[in-house]
């Protein structure tokens, strides 16, 4: 009797999935990573250690990034589209919120191959999606740290960069101390500073995905306001959404994923006045 029950929740349990992602289920979902966040979060470190942080520097007061999500790379169109716009325009650098692949080892190389024309700086966030069949050893074979920040700097000013590693759905207690280690000790020699990462902290719709740990939320929360975060950018959603905590902007971006019909991507602008954003749809 407790077989058939089970056997009946896990039937009712994928037709959830299908419907909630709009008959687009990816059964690889039931496949988890056998590497847990403390775990990537201590491989992360050791990279940084032997891979400096970066620092981009530009000749004026302007400049702006590109960024994009959720591209699931099976087909490549919506990336191929963008990455051509982000070579041929001005763009400082692009960044990678999470789920670039599915994680198998094919994909990466793929992903690598498609960017290998790129001579400006891409920055990579491992997502959820990125760590099925156990695809972090991939992400840190060919991508590196999951947890690392960068800075841009132009004559007069200094921004900071955080990318974090959410794609297990939960910071880990590491990882959080890192970030309020760094804030405290750096947050002060920034002008704006900007948290990347792939699951979107804040939920302002109904949506199947499961929601984040509340207590560390509200810690992070609690945290982005003190230091005076002016973004976190999500992916995750797969739809544009913006929110306002405190004086902190909280933005999901558009998936980047082939056939998507609101596929697109966010335009971080920055000037010696003002942080701000532009969202772009392809189609």
């Amino acid at each position: 009797m407790e077989y058939r029950i089970l056997k009946y929740f896990v039937i009712v349990l994928i037709i959830i999935s299908m419907f909630s992602c709009g008959y687009d289920a990816d059964f690889s979902g039931f496949i988890r990573s056998t590497d847990r966040v403390e775990k990537r979060f201590e491989q992360s470190m050791q990279w940084n250690a032997e891979n400096p942080y970066q620092t981009l520097y530009v000749l004026n007061e302007n400049y702006k990034l590109l960024i994009n999500s959720d591209s699931h790379l099976g087909g490549y169109e919506n990336f191929s589209i963008t990455k051509r716009r982000f070579i041929d325009d001005d763009y400082l650098a692009m960044v990678l919120v999470g789920d670039i692949v599915t994680g198998k080892e094919e994909d990466y190389l793929k992903f690598n191959d498609s960017i290998s024309e790129i001579i400006k700086p891409v920055f990579s966030i491992v997502g959820n999606h990125d760590l099925y069949f156990d695809g972090w050893k991939n992400f840190y074979k060919y991508l590196g740290s999951s947890t690392y920040y960068f800075t841009v700097e132009t004559p007069t000013a200094k921004d900071l960069y955080i990318c974090l590693d959410s794609g297990g759905g939960t910071y880990g207690k590491s990882q959080i101390d890192w970030l309020e280690q760094l804030l405290d000790e750096s947050r002060s020699d920034y002008r704006y500073c900007t948290i990347l990462s792939h699951v979107n902290m804040l939920r302002t719709r109904r949506t199947s995905s499961a929601n984040p740990m509340t207590e560390e939320v509200v810690y992070l929360l609690n945290m982005f306001t003190e230091y005076n975060i002016d973004y976190v950018i999500n992916g995750h959603d797969h739809l544009q959404d913006e929110a306002i905590f405190a004086d902190t902007k909280y933005l999901i971006t558009d998936a980047l994923k082939e056939g998507y019909e609101n596929a697109g991507y966010l335009i971080l602008k920055v000037n010696s006045d003002a942080i701000s954003h532009e969202f772009v749809r392809l189609n």
